[in-house]
């Protein structure tokens, strides 16, 4: 086929749409080309036209009425040809959220086990440095300890295995060779203190025995020296001796007493500081056991609330999902859908419909919906078939040239897409990566510090963690 103009009889200028192939009159140039051959014509006969005949007259006006025509058909060509390309470029679009859809999902596919890997990787570091962490608060006590817990705790510290540490062996060795010397030094200091109190002790019995031993001698000096006096100065002596004895069994009893009562004053004064202390460790368990159970209450709470908020967005979910099928049905039925596009949205509804036979309440909704937009879709499609099959032959090759380049220029701009999100991805998981390790080390660190300050490694993880989570108000820990 060629482009050209029909010439009647009459001489008078009309466009032959039936021998014009709208790809190439609208291709660069061809427009130009046409209407220059039109307005030749037109002008050419316009000329030889006599206006003052009726004839001239009738024909002149023939002449311009057959001009409008060709603009008319022109128009309407080119108005069909927009309409075509505006339906293959939206069956384009489809098969591109396709490629985006499935290979984002592949992406995620292929990347979950790296996914379970890092988050295994991060909870089996975070177990060795709470295992490391432990070991370095073994040589910690709150408040004095006896040499029998001493002695126990650096038991337990030198029994310690360190073979499953992994990277982390050198650490957990280091930390239990430091436990060992701090707690060695702590044994030592202690036993030579038990050793002080105990000489001390001694010394005083000793101290006890020769003063004893002291009087005896000397009552038994001053009996011979009064034996060897006379009598009535052995009797004198014998009342002051008998006065002095007395008076020295007084002081002794005396004394005797004020010691008695200083250490039973001792004793009174370390049971009313191990009763506080009793006190204290009882006010602090108490505290523990309320926050615990505030900690369950405030969990049934939370999962509740998820609960809730499931069911919500489970209806709020099956509204969605009725209304993209309506929303299919408007898309199948559009103008500017072909008959693939049709078919594709019918087998996609027929998927739906599978689907929401599970849909519980909202089921025979649903299925309304879906037996409604197949009537609606079976008649569009017959009448999309039937105006494809109409053109389809005197398209074809240009179409195929088109849709090739396309094709070329689609797959270009995919490829460049996938590279951007690549290096995307790859940036997002660095970042990702460091902001895992930064806030696992501060939060490290805050456990050791609670360790530290007296809480259980257990209580001192989960107060952590419930500060990170945002579960403490008025507290939140700095990144």
């Amino acid at each position: 086929m060629s482009d050209t103009l029909e010439a009647p009889k009459t001489a008078i200028a009309v466009v032959d749409v039936t021998s014009l192939v709208p790809t190439k009159v609208f291709a660069p140039g061809g427009v130009d080309e046409i209407l220059t051959k039109l307005e030749a014509e037109a002008r050419a006969t316009a000329a030889t036209l006599d206006v003052s005949t009726p004839k001239g007259r009738k024909e002149i006006a023939s002449l311009a009425y057959k001009v409008a025509r060709s603009k008319t058909a022109l128009d309407d060509m080119g108005k069909d040809l927009v309409a075509d390309i505006k339906t293959k470029a939206a069956l384009i679009d489809a098969d591109r959220r396709v490629v985006r859809d499935r290979l984002d999902r592949l992406r995620d596919d292929v990347r979950k086990p790296l996914d379970d890997f890092e988050a295994a990787e991060e909870e089996r570091v975070q177990r060795h440095e709470e295992a490391i962490a432990d070991i370095q608060a073994m040589p910690l006590f709150s408040g004095d300890r006896a040499t029998d817990d001493i002695a126990d705790r650096l038991a337990k510290a030198q029994a310690i295995d360190t073979s499953g540490f992994q990277e982390f062996t050198a650490r957990a060795e280091a930390a239990k060779a430091a436990a060992i010397a701090t707690l060695t030094a702590a044994l030592e200091n202690s036993r030579a203190r038990d050793a002080e109190r105990a000489e001390l002790e001694l010394l005083r019995q000793e101290a006890a025995e020769r003063a004893a031993r002291e009087e005896v001698e000397r009552i038994e000096r001053e009996k011979q020296e009064a034996a060897d006096r006379a009598a009535e100065q052995a009797r004198r002596d014998a009342e002051e001796k008998a006065r002095q004895e007395r008076e020295e069994a007084e002081r002794a009893a005396a004394a005797e007493r004020e010691r008695i009562e200083r250490e039973a004053q001792a004793e009174r004064d370390r049971a009313a500081a191990e009763q506080a202390r009793v006190e204290r460790e009882k006010a602090k368990a108490e505290e523990r056991a309320a926050k615990a159970e505030q900690d369950r209450q405030d969990a049934e709470r939370r999962a509740k609330e998820a609960e809730e908020r499931a069911e919500a967005e489970r209806i709020a979910g099956h509204e969605r999902a009725l209304k993209s099928i309506q929303g299919m049905i408007d898309d199948a039925c559009s103008p500017f859908n072909g008959s693939g596009m049709i078919r594709e949205i019918t087998r996609i509804m027929d998927g739906m419909a599978e689907m929401a036979r599970d849909w519980e309440e909202f089921s025979e909704r649903a299925a309304a919906v879906i037996a409604d937009g197949r009537a609606r879709i079976a008649g569009r499609l017959a009448e999309v078939e039937r105006h494809e099959e109409k053109r389809a032959e005197e398209e074809r090759k240009a179409a195929e040239e088109r849709a090739r380049q396309r094709e070329e220029e689609a797959a270009q701009r995919e490829r460049q897409r996938i590279e951007d999100e690549r290096k995307a991805e790859e940036e997002t998981q660095r970042r990702r990566e460091a902001d895992r390790a930064h806030r696992g080390s501060i939060n490290r660190a805050a456990m050791q510090a609670l360790v530290a300050a007296g809480l259980s490694q257990g209580a001192a993880r989960t107060a952590v963690e419930a500060i990170a989570k945002g579960d403490v108000p008025n507290v939140r820990i700095s990144y």
